[in-house]
């Protein structure tokens, strides 16, 4: 199951365009801002912040992006100085080789009054429905504490529950009896 697909079957769970709608609705963006999307896979939050009728310049960027998103990496942004309002990092910063270098670079491309805007996974995210399933817990990390949270209530059904273990290459064993569990699709939100 590829990410867009995981998350299409999370939307369905909180109601809303996982984690885009909830992340943009958090942040209210003005609609002005010229915005960079880093690790904008298929532009799906490009689109729906388009959809929210943004009217400043929307770039992203991505080694293997979708249409309407620029090949590139975090680590050499092809813009010039001073260039973008917001940087926004969603659920990439951690999978990058340098990301010191990503959030300099960031820095770099983002205009003095602007702000860097990562979002990641806690380790919270869906934690019933992998202890459900008899997965590894894991545990907080030291961080730097987030600027805020996003919570949303799900209900998380055996079957769905195995689409995502399936999803990240898991073989989830026959644990039915402990489902459905009620579970929270969890955003951690620094802005900088």
């Amino acid at each position: 199951m590829s990410l867009a697909a995981r998350d299409a079957l999370l939307s369905g769970l909180c109601g809303e365009p996982w984690p885009h709608g909830p992340l943009l609705g958090a942040l209210s963006l003005s609609p002005a801002l010229d915005v960079l999307d880093v690790g904008a896979g298929d532009g799906r939050l490009l689109r729906e912040l388009k959809a929210r009728g943004h009217r400043g310049h929307l770039a992203g960027l991505d080694p293997q992006p979708g249409a309407g998103v620029l090949r590139g990496t975090a680590d050499t942004l092809p813009f010039p100085e001073a260039s973008f309002d917001a940087v926004l990092f969603v659920r990439v910063l951690a999978h990058l080789p340098d990301p010191a270098q990503a959030l300099c670079e960031a820095r770099r491309v983002l205009r003095p009054s602007g702000q860097v805007i990562v979002a990641a996974h806690s380790p919270d995210h869906l934690r019933e429905t992998r202890a459900a399933l008899g997965r590894f817990q894991a545990s907080g990390h030291d961080q730097a504490i987030p600027t805020f949270d996003l919570r949303l209530p799900v209900t998380v059904t055996a079957d769905i529950a195995r689409a995502l273990a399936q999803s990240y290459g898991e073989v989830a064993a026959r644990t039915d009896h402990l489902f459905p569990v009620q579970d929270a699709l969890h955003l951690q939100v620094w802005v900088t």
